[in-house]
């Protein structure tokens, strides 16, 4: 879920992410994102008012985004409802009208600090797009699966549905005037009207493939786009189209004119092509990471605004030649999190990427890894000494808190997933193919030792010097009882992944995997019960607040937790639909999540009404407080982490 979604392929994920409860809106879930900012789930639409100050874009996991500030700032806004929402169209500075999925349209009269509901005559169906015409735009329509179009005359407040005779999806709709129109559907289906949507005929196209965006640019000239490359353009209102050559084979994503002449569309290969004569012919521009962009709009010939996956927002004020980014934080997955108290943490990631902060997550400082070999486990012993592993035998290792790192020598090429640490000498690393290895020096050499195993081990954890388990692939869970010299397979009648396991105390653990599979110890791992959780995704992590208070996180942004020691689990709405690879749970607010793209997302709200304490444990499993006092920051500075490059807001865009 890294890039930018099309409206098609919506389609294929609406039967997953519709079906089950929605992801909550920032001031009904207790969550905050931390990383990317201001959210990080995909933005589908974008569109500003004729001021060029004010906008919204709006996408996935309920977010309404507004800007009154060309873009250089967004905040995000509370909708009545949750849903995702796939299309937004903006009147002016003050109005504006959003439409998504299960049939919801909401509008806005006074700048998004009020959305209102629209009365949609019962419409269920899932909506693609909105458009609006006429000088006051009283007239709209808004289109969406099984042939759905809606109607308003009132400006959005209630809405008819009129009759396209088709029952195929229709992903975008486009008007010149108040009375022609176009609409591109599915399997090659495109609309037309004459007289104001009263009656829609179907009309064919060169090519039956799916067009993804349809743009008229007079009354009688028409530009659409859509799979394998194909640009079609017409001089005649749609009834005759001609195929116009670009030597691309990438599906296009979206096209937008800012008028008769000036046009940009974007592809999946991420690109984004200009025209400057009407449609005729069209020049591509790279644009750094190569992202998916879902949605454009632009003012001009000049500025313009562009959205995509994991929050992406950009800009442009040189008509596309050159993109900005405007929000905030990496977009790369995050495999791992680690904290030791409620200030101080790390988080790693793909390409190398580390992260470290010391404020709780409110700031994220990239750090210098000196590699770009994926990273999926880190792990700190104390403030100072932490260890990082990943891909094909990488380990890392820093000695002053995080701030730099320096490989060490692991003597394998498996890719290693998992990394624990008793002391600040003593360590394992498990991974690919059952290969397990072991520090006496501090991570800088690596042992090999005999698993018996070929799984993919997944997690390592030791309760103290001699015992530990190892979780992995087909039910695997592994224990030793001579600090991993010797490793013997506890039987378990599981064939589904062990991903994530985690103590407590050196006797209450607990092991997540896929299909909602949670086991749990009593006695430091020697055996295992399986518990029923009801639960049918896969978990990929899980951390222990107390013996019997546990969270779990896995797909599509969900977390379940637990109070009776996995008795009983209960969902945790998240703001993310992004799977959650990392989960840390200190109890309370100090609770963060972590996973893809680039997600971090902490609680602000207490999970419970008291404080669970924690046992004595032996000072070996203790996390200690920070002695960090003073604001540190990396050795090597990442002057340039391979992003598109930031924006830089003019002052006077700034807000005071």
């Amino acid at each position: 879920m890294k890039n930018a979604l099309s409206k098609i392929g919506l389609l294929i994920i609406l039967a997953c992410v519709f079906s089950s409860a929605f992801a909550q809106n920032k001031d009904q879930g207790g969550w905050i994102w931390q990383n990317p900012r201001p959210v990080g789930s995909s933005i589908l639409s974008v569109r500003f008012a004729a001021d060029k100050q004010t906008g919204w874009a709006v996408g996935m996991d309920g977010v309404i985004l507004a800007t009154t500030n060309g873009g250089f700032e967004w905040e995000q806004q509370t909708a009545p409802l949750n849903s995702t929402f796939s299309s937004v169209f903006v009147k002016d500075n003050r109005r504006a009208v959003v439409a998504g999925s299960r049939g919801a349209i909401l509008y806005t009269e006074n700048r998004g600090k009020k959305w209102l509901t629209a009365d949609t005559s019962g419409n269920h169906d899932h909506l693609y797009d909105v458009t609006f015409v006429g000088k006051d735009y009283l007239n709209g329509w808004a289109v969406g699966t099984y042939g759905t179009i809606l109607k308003t005359v009132d400006g959005g407040a209630t809405w008819k549905r009129q009759d396209s005779q088709t029952t195929e999806h229709l992903l975008e709709i486009s008007f010149s005037g108040e009375q022609r129109g176009a609409i591109c559907g599915t399997n090659g289906l495109l609309l037309l009207t004459k007289n104001g949507g009263a009656t829609w005929e179907k009309q064919s196209l060169p090519e039956n493939v799916t067009l993804s965006g349809i743009a008229f640019l007079s009354e009688t000239e028409i530009i659409g786009v859509g799979q394998g490359g194909l640009i079609i353009r017409s001089e005649t209102g749609g009834a005759t189209w001609e195929k116009v050559k670009n030597f691309s084979t990438n599906d296009f994503l979206a096209v937008n004119f800012a008028d008769a002449k000036t046009g940009w569309a974007t592809d999946d290969g991420g690109r984004c092509w200009r025209t400057s004569d009407g449609g005729r012919t069209w020049l591509p521009f790279a644009i750094r990471t190569n992202p998916r962009l879902s949605s454009l709009y632009f003012a001009d010939d000049y500025t313009g605004w562009a959205v995509g996956g994991d929050g992406l927002l950009l800009r442009t004020d040189d008509g596309g030649f050159q993109w900005r980014r405007l929000s905030e934080g990496g977009r790369e997955s995050i495999n791992d999190l680690f904290f030791r108290d409620k200030s101080t943490g790390w988080a790693v990631g793909i390409r190398g990427r580390i992260l470290f902060t010391e404020d709780g997550g409110d700031n994220w400082q990239p750090v210098f890894s000196g590699t770009t070999k994926d990273l999926n486990s880190i792990f700190f012993v104390n403030d100072e000494r932490g260890w990082a592993v990943g891909d094909h035998g990488t380990v890392l290792r820093s000695i002053n808190g995080g701030l730099s790192w320096g490989a060490g020598d692991s003597g394998a090429s498996e890719d290693l997933l998992g990394v624990y640490f008793i002391s600040p000498t003593i360590g394992w690393a498990v991974g690919a193919n059952g290969v397990i290895l072991k520090t006496t020096d501090g991570g800088a050499y690596w042992q090999p030792k005999l698993s018996d195993s070929s799984a993919w081990l997944e997690d390592v954890k030791f309760i103290d010097e001699q015992t530990g388990i190892a979780v992995g692939a087909g039910g695997t869970i592994l224990r030793t009882t001579d600090g991993g010299e010797t490793w013997s397979r506890i039987k378990t009648n599981l064939k589904e992944s062990l991903n994530s396991a985690t103590f407590y105390d050196a006797e209450r653990g607990y092991i997540v995997g896929a299909k909602g599979t949670v086991l749990r110890t009593r006695d430091g791992g020697a055996t295992w019960e399986d518990l029923e959780t009801g639960v049918k995704t896969d978990f990929y992590a899980v951390s222990a607040a107390g013996r019997d208070d546990v969270l779990a996180g896995g797909e599509q942004g969900q977390a379940w937790r637990t109070k009776d020691g996995g008795k009983n689990w209960e969902s945790l709405p998240t703001i993310t639909s992004n799977p959650l690879f990392a989960v840390v749970y200190h109890g309370g607010e100090q609770t963060w999540l972590a996973g893809g793209g680039g997600a971090i997302l902490k609680r602000v709200a207490d999970l419970t009404t008291f404080r669970i304490a924690r046992p004595k444990l032996p000072p070996i499993l203790q996390i200690a407080p920070s002695a960090r006092k003073q604001s540190k920051k990396p050795i090597v500075v990442v002057a340039d982490d391979g992003d598109i490059l930031r924006a830089v807001a003019p002052a006077a865009a700034k807000k005071p």
